[in-house]
């Protein structure tokens, strides 16, 4: 089975995935998204999903105020209703 047969429908992915508000970015279905990853909070949802499911999800953040939130450590951005789940495959 290949990693994109494990995933078929949403029933199919956990109950409770990590959210990544990232501006700019879109991760389409099959598709691949190198990240850069530096930020503590973000290494550290990294290494939580590397240790169970490694899926994550992939979501805008609402607006040019949520962008700003998404930037600022501990603050938590308002996001778009919309999103996608990924799995991190390395």
């Amino acid at each position: 089975m290949g990693l994109t047969d494990q995933y078929r429908s949403v029933a199919d992915l956990p109950g409770t995935i990590p959210v990544f508000p990232l501006a700019g970015a879109i991760l389409l279905p099959r598709g691949q998204l190198p990240l850069n990853i530096f930020e503590p909070r973000y290494l550290k949802m990294v290494d939580d999903a590397l240790r169970g499911e490694r899926i994550i999800g992939m979501v805008q953040p609402d607006g040019d105020e949520a962008i700003l939130a998404s930037q600022i450590p501990g603050k938590t951005p308002k996001l778009c209703a919309v999103g996608c789940a990924g799995r991190i495959t390395s």
